[in-house]
């Protein structure tokens, strides 16, 4: 040993006087030559049982993961929103005036009760009008009624006083049903969340009055999911979500539905999901919600921490730790891997479980050196 670090002293030595190399590139080299000079030393070391001087200085300290067999799980982590089954913006039916608002922010109410209403002055009097032209036309009826049932007079007078009446009635009821356009009702029982316009303010058909939120109705989680996990992404996978106005605590939820339909824009399809528990009941439209689905799930896998996994030209491989002439010794174990997660890696072949896989003192090593637990 002492005659290879003398020899390795006197070639970097003269290749430094020389000059003709650049000196980092050399330098590698020499390393590079001098890791595999004790390579073959250790290994001619544990045939002859020979134990060079200074053996004890040239091992590594390492720490190892024993390879166990445990489960490992993929998710796929998104951005959500909260959202509502009955959540509306209740808007006007008809043109005019806002005349009255019949209920303020926070108010709970009922189906069907009125929120608003719009001005119908104009509709009102040709109600009233034509109630009087009714009567008028009941009346006429009736006594033609009677007439005709004591033989008094045509058929034909009593044909037309009957229709002129059963006509004045399909109108009115045709008016009644245009007047109930200018009320503002409520499609469902909730609370009002907002009032959006002022009384004296104009709408118009389809303008937004009043923001309801159903109390009754369960809240959902939807979030746009990537069109490359399509085929991954199904009704039924579990899921995790965490709200962050309700605390850091991750909730368990379960994909409910998903859509068949690709956003043009945002390649994207929409996923919703379903709380379960009392957090249910505290959720708000719009809030944020982080979203992790579960699209992988493998029991008894063999996982390591990532940063172990090296490269070279052809394969991916870590060190571990093997047995020679009763000393242990850096071994080189190429391996295949599948999904990663959270920093961690499954190895679907190569490594075997109570295996020593060098988690500590790997960046030094090189195959073959001798190394100490």
């Amino acid at each position: 040993m002492k005659y290879a670090t003398s020899a390795f002293i006197l070639t970097l030595g003269l290749l430094t006087a020389c000059g003709e190399k650049d000196p980092n590139a050399q330098l590698a080299e020499l390393k590079k030559e001098q890791a595999a000079n004790q390579a073959k030393i250790a290994e001619l070391e544990a045939k002859t049982g020979a134990k060079a001087e200074g053996a004890a200085a040239q091992t590594t300290p390492v720490s190892v993961i024993k390879v166990a067999p445990e489960s490992f799980k993929s998710y796929l982590e998104l951005q959500g929103r909260v959202d509502f089954d009955q959540n509306a913006n209740v808007a006007a039916r008809a043109a005019g005036t806002l005349t009255s608002l019949r209920v303020q922010r926070g108010d709970r109410v009922s189906k069907g009760q009125t929120l608003a209403t719009v001005d119908a002055s104009v509709l009102d009097a040709s109600i009233a009008e034509l109630r009087t032209r009714m009567d008028l036309a009941r009346v006429v009826y009736e006594k033609q009624d009677r007439l005709w049932k004591q033989q008094i007079g045509t058929e034909i007078q009593y044909l037309q006083a009957k229709n002129n009446y059963q006509a004045l009635q399909r109108n009115l009821a045709a008016l009644n049903q245009q007047r109930a356009l200018y009320s503002v009702v409520a499609p469902f029982s909730g609370t009002v969340d907002d009032v959006l316009p002022k009384i004296g303010e104009t709408v118009a058909p389809g303008a937004p009055v009043v923001k309801l939120i159903s109390s009754s109705g369960s809240g959902k989680i939807l979030a746009d999911v990537s069109e490359a996990y399509a085929s991954r992404i199904k009704a039924g996978d579990r899921a995790l979500v965490t709200i962050p106005d309700l605390g850091n605590e991750e909730l368990p939820a379960t994909v409910r539905v998903v859509s068949s339909t690709i956003n043009p824009t945002s390649r994207t399809f929409t996923a919703e999901l379903r709380l379960s528990g009392s957090k249910a009941g505290q959720l708000r439209p719009n809030m944020v919600a982080n979203v992790r689905i579960q699209n992988y799930d493998r029991q008894n896998a063999t996982v390591l921490p990532v940063d172990l996994v090296q490269k070279d030209e052809q394969n991916s491989y870590v060190l571990v730790v093997n047995e020679k002439g009763g000393k242990k010794v850096a071994a080189k174990r190429v391996i295949q891997t599948g999904q990663t997660y959270n920093g961690k890696v499954e190895v679907t072949s190569g490594l075997q479980a109570g295996d020593q896989v060098i988690s500590a003192g790997y960046q030094t090593l090189n195959e073959g050196q001798l190394v100490t637990l």
